[in-house]
């Protein structure tokens, strides 16, 4: 249903191209081996300050040495406990700080030396959903409003009609009536308001979005429904995803490739499909076993690796390996030598001394 306000005619090319890519017909286009993203040798540390004069008296580590290649029409999912610099990396990504050291190519193009001006009209092909669906939206803004600011700030907005024609699509493309674009966030539930992040990040015809733990904050039924949109708006819009998660089962689902982080490294990364039936890492390992299945006997046979201690801090991580002091099978070479990410055969790549040496 369209808002009772809204005027039908003709509306701009450019939004015409923007809202109508949802009902083209075309035959999709393989984009699988177009690199769109390209993170190489990612640092970023925070610095510790003490004293009324800000004195630096250390570091914070949150992510050291990251790289990854993401491909058009493709999802990079990214794994990892709490603490481990999953939100860090999208963050890099977005250029929404200044890294530390290493490269952020977004086609062909090193965003993270760009300056404010140059990163503008990038912004409209970057867009970022975050986790908490009851603190992104502005609750004194009527989701009209909300939709419309991206397209405003950018100039791109065009007449009365033209925007009410927009938000209406844009409400429809996400599954919400579009009667409901003037009411406020408070009257939505938060699958409801995830969805009106949804249509905010598509306002611009983005091409690659940053997930960050969008269905955390929902209820399991309400993620599988938000998890089914972004593979919908996927293939319909030719979009391009990082999706962070710590849910294995979602990630799974989602994710053409999957790269398993912990305390600011990488530890794994390979397609979907061979991470869950080979994992190799001791700590992808982990994570996989304690991840829940849906067959109950199944379930209580398989065997679980309990990690034991807590995921040391990032200001002081650990010499050498730094899933040493949690892996059962951590030798001294571990504790002294640092490994690298290696391919062990089928574009699997781990950082295991002990994976590499079989």
């Amino acid at each position: 249903m369209r808002d009772q306000h809204t005027v039908e005619m003709p509306i701009s090319a450019e939004l015409r191209q923007m809202v109508d890519r949802d009902i083209q017909s075309q035959p999709p286009v393989d984009n699988s081996q177009e690199e769109i993203l390209r993170v190489e040798h990612l640092k970023m540390y925070f610095p510790i300050t003490r004293g009324l004069l800000k004195r630096q008296v250390g570091v914070v580590k949150a992510v050291d040495g990251v790289s990854f290649t993401v491909h058009k029409g493709q999802t990079l999912g990214i794994v990892g406990e709490s603490g481990s610099g999953k939100s860090t990396i999208g963050n890099c990504v977005m250029c929404t700080c200044n890294i530390t050291g290493g490269s952020v190519v977004f086609n062909g193009q090193d965003i993270s030396r760009c300056s404010r001006n140059e990163l503008r009209p990038l912004r409209r092909q970057l867009q970022m959903i975050t986790q908490d669906p009851y603190a992104s939206l502005d609750p004194r803004k009527s989701i009209r409003d909300i939709l419309l600011e991206g397209p405003r700030i950018h100039h791109i907005a065009g007449s009365l009609e033209d925007q009410h024609e927009l938000t209406a699509r844009l409400m429809t493309l996400v599954g919400l009536n579009p009667e409901f674009s003037n009411r406020y966030p408070h009257e939505f539930s938060g699958g409801q308001r995830q969805r009106i992040s949804i249509a905010r990040a598509l306002a611009l015809n983005p091409s690659f979005i940053v997930c960050d733990e969008i269905v955390s904050a929902l209820d399991v039924s309400i993620q599988a429904q938000i998890v089914g949109l972004m593979q919908s708006l996927q293939e319909k819009l030719g979009l391009t995803y990082i999706f962070i998660g710590h849910d294995l089962s979602v990630v799974r689902h989602i994710s053409n490739q999957v790269a398993v982080l912990y305390l600011g490294k990488l530890m794994e990364l390979t397609s979907s499909d061979e991470l869950y039936a080979h994992p190799l890492h001791p700590y992808t390992q982990a994570l996989i076993s304690a991840a829940p299945i849906p067959n109950p006997a199944a379930d209580q046979a398989r065997e679980r690796i309990l990690l034991k201690g807590e995921i040391p801090s990032p200001i002081n991580p650990p010499a050498g390996c730094r899933f040493c002091t949690r892996c059962k099978y951590a030798s001294q070479r571990c504790r002294e030598e640092e490994p690298q990410l290696r391919d062990v055969g089928n574009a699997h790549l781990a950082a295991c001394h002990r994976v590499t040496e079989e």
